[in-house]
């Protein structure tokens, strides 16, 4: 986490944003689409339009103008939420290429934006109005130029054949939520900075169907640019590997809603051999640049970047702003740039810490009293002292669905700014202790071994006469990627000879 106020817990945890004093971005994300349901339903009967990809007309909810405003509202928040990866050459290398592909789509004179956000995580999405996102993670795991075409193809699909606005008007607009597996939480938002996110109402899960729909445009977009369509498979084989090696951390969760990784590679197989045929590509002019995709990702962060924040055991710690916190043994932690979660296993109860914006100067209890004038009012409050920093301390009470939550919530005040560590839960009884031992574990960071610690980074190495991956993965020393990541990151057997002096992808060690 970075000092942000929080965004969005990923995976099974809880959606929330920002706050500004006068209104939410979400409320006017809402106000937007409830404008657009209202305006479409009085017309419902009107409310065709032609599919760019298909041709079909078909009845739709959201005009093209309304698409491109909820994607421009909704950027900044995903930018946020993510992160954006610093490497302007890297960026400009995704954003050549996804001009390149989106020039040959079936809307080229939408304005696109593309850009590579700071997760570990593999994955890729797009939200409606031409706006696509890449992982770090994702990058790490291509193996060449034509294969990022196709994967960059297959989000510009979803965009072309206006997959979410298909969502949106097959559901009315209901039960919207975060593809990835997020659970909207009210409870949280009832914060100062805490609101529903905007952002997430974008985030759709998109159908099987619309699913092979975008691998089957992915597959074509490359090939119209002139990629090799044939290693656009190539993608959904690591993707195979790494569901096989059970690796949940570096795979995203919505990969159980997805065809299969064996079935598409065979499907993008057969569609390459045919766009191959229908536009006359030769071999010899099938575009790879497998050395420039392997230079624009050297030395690029790998894994978690542990100056965002680290676990070891049940505490946490953050280089950046110094601090750590316990959380209670066994329960799972979830760290973003945006805040930390700890979820209890039984899910009972949760912890949430974030940095709250606030202008400087605010104190613990000004901070307090603020939210009281917004309605937040504790049924008990005291100011105290954790580990050296004044706070405050509050009970409050939150309504929920057939039942009031207990919320436990600390104002700390920390190198200038004010640290939140809610708990909430619907048996204070049962986890009020545990909760509060908890939020006063918050203190300083002062070992230099935690304040010095370095990300991973991707490396291009040139192998050695007679190396394996095996023996690179010994010399290069790093608890974190065996011999096993390596050969899915390159595409090898452990102990397959290598060519010498073929460039493969190493993880050099940070922290």
């Amino acid at each position: 986490m970075t000092n942000t106020p929080l965004t969005r817990i990923s995976r099974r945890i809880i959606t929330v944003g920002i706050m500004t004093t006068k209104i939410t971005a979400a409320s006017e994300m809402k106000k937007l689409i409830l404008w657009i349901l209202v305006a479409s339903s009085a017309a419902v009967a009107t409310a065709c339009a032609r599919n760019p990809v298909t041709g079909k007309r078909q009845i739709v909810l959201v005009s093209e103008s309304q698409e491109i405003a909820m994607g421009q509202q909704a950027d900044p928040q995903v930018r946020e939420q993510y992160g954006v990866v610093e490497n302007a050459a890297l960026q400009a290398y995704v954003q050549m290429l996804g001009r390149k592909l989106a020039g040959v789509s079936h809307r080229p004179n939408l304005e696109w934006h593309f850009t590579v956000v700071d997760s570990s995580v593999v994955n890729a999405f797009a939200i409606p109005g031409g706006y696509v996102y890449l992982t770090r993670g994702l990058l790490a795991y291509l193996g060449d130029e034509a294969e990022l075409a196709g994967v960059m193809g297959h989000e510009i699909g979803h965009v072309t054949a206006r997959h979410s606005v298909r969502q949106i008007t097959r559901e009315q607009l209901a039960q919207i939520g975060l593809g990835v597996g997020s659970v909207l939480s009210p409870t949280f938002g009832q914060f100062g900075n805490l609101a529903e996110s905007s952002a997430g109402l974008l985030f759709l899960r998109f159908s099987r169907d619309d699913e092979r729909e975008a691998d089957r445009l992915g597959v074509e977009y490359a090939a119209r640019a002139a990629y090799d369509p044939r290693e656009v498979s190539n993608f959904f084989d690591v993707l195979g590997r790494l569901s096989a090696a059970g690796d949940r951390k570096t795979i995203p969760g919505w990969l159980s809603t997805h065809p299969d990784p064996p079935q598409r590679v065979q499907a993008t197989r057969a569609l390459a051999q045919e766009w191959i045929r229908d536009l006359g590509l030769v071999e010899e002019r099938m575009v790879l640049n497998r050395e420039n995709h392997l230079r624009n990702i050297d030395g690029m962060v790998f894994g978690n970047d542990p100056r965002e924040g680290f676990t070891e055991g049940s505490r946490f710690y953050h280089p950046g702003l110094q601090f750590q916190i316990a959380f209670p043994s066994g329960w799972e932690i979830e760290n973003t740039r945006s805040a930390v979660v700890s979820l209890d296993p039984q899910q009972g109860a949760q912890l949430q810490l974030s940095v709250a914006k606030t202008p400087a100067g605010t104190t613990p209890t000004e901070y307090a009293r603020a939210l009281a004038s917004r309605g937040m009012v504790p049924q008990r409050s005291e100011q105290v002292t954790i580990n050296g920093n004044n706070a405050f301390l509050g009970l409050y009470a939150i309504p929920g669905q057939g039942t009031t939550l207990a919320a436990l919530a600390a104002f700390i005040e920390y190198r200038s700014q004010i640290f939140e560590v809610v708990g909430v839960t619907p048996d204070f009884r049962r986890y009020g202790g545990t909760l509060e031992q908890s939020i006063r574990s918050f203190d300083r960071v002062t070992e230099q071994r935690i304040l010095r610690a370095q990300p991973d980074r991707l490396k291009i190495y040139a192998v050695r006469d007679g190396e394996t991956l095996t023996a690179i993965a010994q010399r290069i020393n790093n608890p974190r990627v065996d011999a096993d990541q390596l050969a899915i990151l390159n595409r090898l057997a452990i102990s397959q000879p290598i060519t010498p002096g073929r460039m493969v992808k190493i993880v050099e060690r940070g922290y």
